[in-house]
């Protein structure tokens, strides 16, 4: 377009027909380009609906504003003109008219380049057309640019010969653009959302329903304007092809598709001989191909539908049931959209046609519409509901479980909804109202299955919630049920749902993982959380059942217990050393959890993608990831969620160098009361915790840590717990520390979790390194800086190297530190001059006015610009003694 107003300017017009279906931006671009060209002379046609039967109607808005240069014609032009401006359209022939209107243009354009923009070109009467048509493929000789915007593409008629442009739905980061402004305070995954549902109609986005919460993830919204636009185009399109066109829209997306092909190859237009696809193609509104007909988007098909005439609608549905087998699940379908009352029957029909996954919701829910007795309606309803919920649509199965809550007793609709309330409120709300709304639930059932479903969705309640008093009421309800195979195993679980503080010696990790198997043969939901499983030790028997649930839940398109999975597996892969395949994991896990609306499973994707991004040295996501969990996990009072979150940030401080800043968050883990409190999130960040007490100078609290761990031992004999406490023995007990890594790296199975085997060595290595043993030292190094090089582990891989530099020669490694000391600045001189006295970073930074933070930064460049790695390396250069 910018190519032809450009020629224009210097002497050679042209003409574009932009065309597109409604609602997709053809007139703001003709506003935005007349007000983007100033330098040319505009003149607009906009004709009325109502005026397209009448002959040049179209043509008077563009003379009456030239009206005074129409004496300056040819005399039979002038007349034939004056007569269009009269009305008189009995004189002159069109081909004239065209003529002396092109004339005039020519005229008009000497002084100064003319814009002619006509706009809702399908609403010009005929003879208007005709005229324009001639004057646009004419103007190449003059400063004139024709623009004209409609529905279909110039393929033929009036605007043949003219260049076509086609008007393209926005692309996804420009939608985002829009409904950011149109719609201010949506956040992030609800402007995906939208962008989504609107299919890059830039009409369908400003029409968006507000709240977006009321949009469900496969709505296409329709506001008043897009439905009055796209009745108006069926209005203008041939009989045939709008027939056509409401027959894609009545039809099911999953299994219409031979009767569209049928449709698309025979249907034939009354005037011509083509079939009804190749007329309807211009038209900006289809996709596909003959054989795979369908519309553009669902927003297409939805405003289709939605402008449709009642009797056209029917007509469409009565058309795909006669041509599908009777009894089918399409036919019944059919049949029910052209029912006008409640039909018992036919709703009998519709639900004995019911597929599993999402696709029973626009089933269930017309089954309902279409039911007598409202407890038959309260019973599909709510079914509906719970398929949307597995099928990925929180909004749509809060709205249809209201709906079926409405119609009748609260037991009835919790029963049919597989007590969907509770599960709800775990999704999004409190868990500590979760868990009550869950308990009440329970004792609607007889089925002792659902009993124990809905006690599992109690005990993640509960745990996450780090109320024990919950936990244990959940556990002795399940006691008390005979579910086959239950019995059997109901001591396991309550062993490894109960309090983590529990001195009482449980079974040992070996006994738990032998039963893990029948667990997922007896109720998949009484599974640990993965946390619990890692501090159980259960690490490869949860994640062999994590990924056969995943397989299933992606089987039977259950998104939502299919997110849930992918997040368990994400943080089990981590453990792992499979952080590729985790990082997949919770990135596909919250995509679908923000889709979905599911907060308690986007909030645990996003702290594994946070705590990979600790062990990475990328901070700022970090911080990124958790200041959103945050904010959402505090209302919840999830403190599973919030530990992990402080936990993550807790990583990056230590990786960082920022000892201090890591203790105060890591603290907390255990701090009674506080909201990030956890026992086994506390438990799992152990280390952290232990090694940043050590460097802040703070060892009570690593003493404090280590003997929670030296309990866990004692309860569960798991090997990481035996693992991680001869570290915990190694940093706080000099004298035992050879013979606690020595111990630490001899458990077996510690190499399970590649990245804790390799922290150990490099400490070991550390050790060793200060007891001036640099050939054991490198073994330990080099081992550790190889795992931390193939895990991607930045941090730990930088302190490994740094320590490798300094077991070399002791004449090459003085040199090293002699030529950082010239690169160190005044103010990290001065730092590490402190440092190396024995001063804390409190200290250090009362000392100097700055805070404990700034500090930490100065001593991190200080280590990496020499080479060192910790304060009694910084002393031994001697720089404290330094002017």
């Amino acid at each position: 377009m910018t190519e032809v107003l450009d020629r224009a300017r210097r002497g050679t017009g042209g003409a574009l027909v932009l065309w597109g279906e409604p609602g997709i931006g053809k007139t703001a671009l003709l506003d935005h380009v007349t007000a983007a060209s100033p330098d040319f002379a505009p003149l607009a046609v906009q004709p009325a609906r109502c005026e397209s039967g009448t002959p040049f109607a179209g043509l008077d808005p563009l003379l009456r504003p030239v009206e005074h240069l129409i004496a300056t014609l040819p005399v039979s032009q002038a007349a034939a003109l004056r007569g269009v401006l009269a009305g008189e359209v009995t004189g002159a022939g069109r081909s004239l008219t065209a003529v002396a209107v092109l004339s005039l243009l020519s005229a008009l354009a000497v002084d100064r380049p003319l814009l002619i923009v006509v706009d809702d070109a399908h609403r010009l009467d005929a003879e208007t057309e005709f005229v324009l048509g001639f004057v646009a493929r004419r103007v190449g000789t003059d400063p004139v640019v024709v623009l004209v915007a409609g529905h279909d593409a110039p393929a033929g008629g009036s605007w043949e010969g003219v260049d076509p442009l086609a008007v393209s739905p926005l692309a996804d980061d420009h939608a985002a653009q829009l409904v950011a402004a149109a719609h201010p305070g949506l956040d992030g995954p609800e402007i995906t959302r939208a962008v989504k549902a609107g299919g890059g109609n830039p009409l369908a986005l400003h029409e968006l329903p507000i709240p977006i919460d009321g949009l469900s993830a496969d709505t296409a919204p329709v506001g008043p304007r897009l439905r009055k636009a796209f009745a108006e185009r069926l209005q203008t399109m041939p009989t045939p092809a709008r027939e056509f066109v409401v027959l894609m829209a009545a039809a099911r997306a999953d299994g219409d598709q031979l009767t569209l092909a049928r449709s698309a190859r025979s249907a034939r237009s009354r005037d011509a001989e083509e079939p009804v696809w190749e007329e309807t193609t211009w038209s900006g509104l289809l996709a596909g191909t003959p054989d795979r007909p369908a519309l553009r988007h669902p927003v297409v098909r939805a405003a289709v539908y939605a402008s449709a005439s009642p009797s056209e609608r029917r007509n469409a549905h009565r058309t795909l049931a006669a041509a599908l087998p009777p009894g089918s699940r399409g036919h019944v379908w059919h049949r029910a959209a052209t029912v006008h009352d409640v039909d018992e029957e036919i709703a009998g029909l519709l639900e004995q046609t019911v597929p599993s996954g999402v696709g029973a919701v626009p089933i269930l829910r017309r089954a309902a519409e279409l039911s007598a007795d409202p407890a038959a309606a309260t019973r599909r309803l709510a079914g509906a509901a719970v398929a949307a919920w597995h099928g990925g649509d929180a909004t749509m199965a809060r709205r249809l479980l209201a709906d079926a809550r409405s119609l009748t007793d609260e037991v009835l609709a919790t029963r049919a909804s597989r007590g969907l309330r509770g599960v709800l409120e775990l999704a999004e709300g409190s868990l500590e109202r979760a868990h009550r709304s869950i308990s009440r639930d329970i004792a609607a059932f007889d089925d002792p299955r659902m009993r124990v479903e809905l006690g599992a969705a109690a005990l993640h309640a509960g745990w996450s919630a780090a109320r024990d008093d919950l936990v244990g009421e959940t556990l002795t309800r399940l006691a008390g049920l005979t579910t086959p195979g239950l019995p059997d195993v109901l001591p396991i679980v309550r062993t490894w749902w109960g309090p983590a503080t529990d001195q009482a010696r449980a079974a040992s990790s070996a006994e738990l993982g032998d039963v893990m198997a029948h667990i997922s043969r007896v109720e998949s939901q009484l599974l640990p959380a993965s946390p619990l499983g890692l501090v159980w030790g259960l690490d490869e028997p949860l994640a062999d059942a994590m990924h056969a649930l995943v397989r299933r839940h992606r089987r039977h398109a259950d998104g939502t217990s299919l997110a849930a999975a992918l997040a368990r597996i994400a943080r089990l892969d981590i453990a792992a050393g499979r952080w590729g395949a985790a990082e997949d994991a919770a990135a596909e896990g919250l995509a679908a959890a923000e889709r979905i609306g599911a907060e308690h499973i986007a909030a645990e994707c996003r702290n594994c993608l946070g705590w990979l991004a600790a062990a990475r040295g990328d901070g700022r996501s970090v911080d990124h990831l958790a200041v959103r969990t945050l904010q959402l996990a505090g209302p919840r009072r999830d403190r599973a969620v919030s530990a992990s979150a402080h936990w993550n940030r807790g990583m990056a401080a230590l990786a960082a160098g920022r000892a201090d800043a890591a203790l105060d968050l890591l603290a907390r883990l255990d701090e009674h009361g506080h909201e990030a409190a956890h026992p086994v999130v506390a438990l799992l960040a152990s280390l952290d915790t232990i090694e940043a007490a050590v460097h802040a100078r703070r060892p009570e609290i690593g003493q404090r840590r280590a003997e929670a761990l030296d309990a866990w031992v004692r309860r569960t004999g798991a090997h990481w717990a035996r693992f991680t406490a001869h570290l915990a023995r190694a940093l706080l007990d000099e004298p035992a520390a050879e013979r606690s890594y020595r111990a630490a790296l001899d458990v077996p199975g510690a190499s399970r979790r590649p990245f804790d085997h390799a922290r150990a060595r490099l400490l070991y290595g550390e050790w060793l390194r200060r007891q001036r043993r640099r050939r054991d030292a490198r073994q330990q190094l080099d081992a550790a800086a190889e795992t931390f090089h193939a895990l991607g582990a930045r941090p730990m891989l930088e302190r490994a190297r740094r320590e490798q530099r300094l077991i070399m020669a002791p004449a090459r490694r003085d040199t090293a530190v002699g030529t950082g000391m010239a690169t160190l600045t005044a103010q990290e001189r001065r730092v590490a001059q402190l440092a190396a006295g024995d001063l804390t970073n409190r200290e250090i930074g009362a000392h100097l006015r700055i805070s404990d933070r700034t500090v930490g930064h100065h001593l991190s460049n200080v280590f990496a610009k020499l080479g060192l790695c910790s304060r009694r390396d910084l002393a031994a250069t001697g720089i404290s003694g330094r002017s």
